[in-house]
């Protein structure tokens, strides 16, 4: 989900405005499906399938009230953390601002749900890329009948607890094999009432068979009918006004658009081994598809360490400062390279 929205264009700042507001926090990277679309599979093991320490996450609680948002999504499921509801727990105690998350659904219990209200969790997303057990068995795995008692459950303690929360959302992502299934998801997540749905395109592409799933024609310079897709969700916006929030994909151009489109300046993502970097495509080292349809590796950026440096000296150091500056003078940084990124705009 996006950040809150200071006013200001994510470009519009100077280096002197510039403060930390939000962190994307790795509880877990490990994860109990195996999507065949997920970019998981493109990382190299560095860091990967690990759980953050609790000793690691206390190292940070003290600095979280200085930040506006965390968002407990990363390169893994959140809940697989096998002490997650402790996690959200001091969490929560430390940090009064907006709290999100991103899960696959699969793991949620009663503990897990009441954990998710007793912390006021303002927003959690839900991938799920289905509408039924079919769909959702080819492009998953996993059990559709768990998710789907696990979050009408989340639903139903929701609407009877005080303050009405999480609000709950399902992501869908976009490939051409699934497009007839949009609108029966829709009609499913409005029977589940949840409250919005988001749509998100294939980021990143690092094997030349998914090329033929992606649904847009910038960047890889494909043939997908951009304005056909931008329509169908259009009439979905329209016939469930009311009854559920739509959200838009990204759009994704041929040329840079001036900065990054999926994330912010103003925030970090920590790894769950405690490493920072300034997004999620930089964290892991992997493999992808570059404009030219040829296979590279893209090496991982960090910019330090939380179990060596607090939030704010990781912020303050050199290595971010000119990162940043990059960012700000030219639009991309050159750890960037030529990012998926820095071609997409989600613009409504």
């Amino acid at each position: 989900m996006s950040e809150p929205s200071s006013g200001k264009s994510r470009y519009e700042y100077n280096s002197a405005e510039l403060e930390l507001k939000m962190i994307n926090l790795e509880l877990s990277n490990l994860c109990n499906l195996n999507c065949g679309f997920c970019l998981r599979r493109a990382y190299d093991n560095e860091g990967k399938n690990q759980i953050m320490k609790l000793e690691l996450l206390e190292r940070i609680l003290p600095e979280l009230n200085q930040l506006e948002m965390i968002d407990l999504t990363g390169w893994g499921e959140p809940m697989a953390h096998p002490e997650f509801e402790l996690c959200l727990e001091k969490i929560r105690k430390n940090f009064s601002g907006f709290l999100s998350l991103t899960s696959n659904g699969t793991l949620l219990d009663e503990e897990k749900i009441q954990a998710l209200i007793d912390a006021q969790v303002n927003i959690i997303c839900f991938s799920l890329d289905a509408s039924s057990s079919t769909v959702y068995q080819a492009r998953r795995g996993g059990s559709w009948e768990k998710v789907e008692k696990g979050i009408l459950e989340l639903v139903k303690k929701r609407e009877q607890s005080q303050d009405r929360l999480p609000k709950i959302y399902a992501s869908y992502l976009l490939m051409r094999s699934y497009l007839a299934d949009l609108y029966p998801f829709a009609r499913k997540m409005a029977e589940w009432g949840i409250d919005g749905i988001l749509f998100q395109q294939m980021g990143g592409v690092f094997q030349q068979e998914d090329l033929k799933e992606i649904t847009y024609s910038g960047y890889y310079g494909e043939d997908f009918p951009d304005a056909e897709l931008f329509q169908a969700i259009e009439k979905i916006r329209a016939d469930f006004q009311g009854r559920l929030e739509v959200i838009f994909p990204e759009r994704i151009y041929s040329q840079k658009q001036g900065g990054c489109g999926a994330f912010s300046l103003t925030q970090l993502f920590i790894k769950a081994n405690g490493e920072a970097s300034p997004c999620c495509a930089l964290a892991y080292s992997v493999q992808l598809l570059n404009r030219q349809k040829e296979l590279v590796q893209f090496p991982a950026y960090i910019l330090g360490d939380i179990k060596k440096q607090s939030l704010w000296e990781l912020w303050s150091g050199e290595q971010a400062k000119a990162f940043r500056t990059q960012m700000q003078e030219q639009g991309f940084a050159d750890a960037c390279q030529d990012c998926i990124g820095l071609y997409l705009k989600r613009e409504q």
